[in-house]
């Protein structure tokens, strides 16, 4: 009779669409008052200091961008009010990585947007965060694009890492982890 052998052995391991966060290429760390448009499978990450996150993708198209946005200047979160300098130049620079965002990915039509905050655990910041999150939420929906999430954090330590081929945001604060 005749034996069949086969031999088993141990399969490579690839990143692929379902891998985790940690997994796809390089880490790419955003600025305040900055924004990076990527249309590889990278992670895209900042450290929040009394600032937001706007994470935008496209759900089917998988490129994105992380624009990083000051909410105060440091020790300037005391003042609830918004000033048109802050609108004006968060505008300004959202508008420009949209423009740069559509130049990129022509062919994507169903853009979606996480936003993530860090607030200094007082009332008076807490209530600038609200206000400049409704805002940037506002503009985003009359763009037509789609706000998936907005959260805000007051814990000492917030870090996010998102990733716009999978339209995972993961935050990181000095409590837990949350992944949207």
């Amino acid at each position: 009779m005749p034996r069949t052998v086969t031999w088993l052995t141990p399969a490579v391991q690839r990143a692929c669409d379902t891998a985790p966060m940690n997994e796809p290429g390089p880490e790419v760390q955003v600025a305040s008052d900055d924004y990076r448009i990527v249309t590889d499978d990278v992670v895209l990450s900042a450290r929040l200091h009394s600032s937001l996150v706007v994470c935008l993708y496209d759900a089917v198209e998988e490129h994105g961008a992380l624009m990083h946005l000051r909410l105060a200047a440091p020790g300037h979160s005391q003042d609830p009010n918004l000033t048109d300098n802050t609108l004006s130049s968060d505008l300004a620079l959202l508008d420009r990585a949209l423009r740069e965002l559509a130049a990129a990915s022509p062919r994507a039509q169903h853009w979606q947007a996480k936003l993530v905050a860090h607030t200094e655990d007082q009332a008076s910041a807490r209530v600038r965060c609200e206000g400049l999150q409704a805002f940037i939420g506002a503009f985003l929906q009359d763009a037509g694009i789609k706000v998936i999430s907005s959260m805000a954090h007051a814990d000492a330590t917030v870090s996010v890492q998102f990733r716009p081929s999978m339209g995972q945001v993961r935050t990181l604060t000095g409590a837990a982890t949350a992944v949207q």
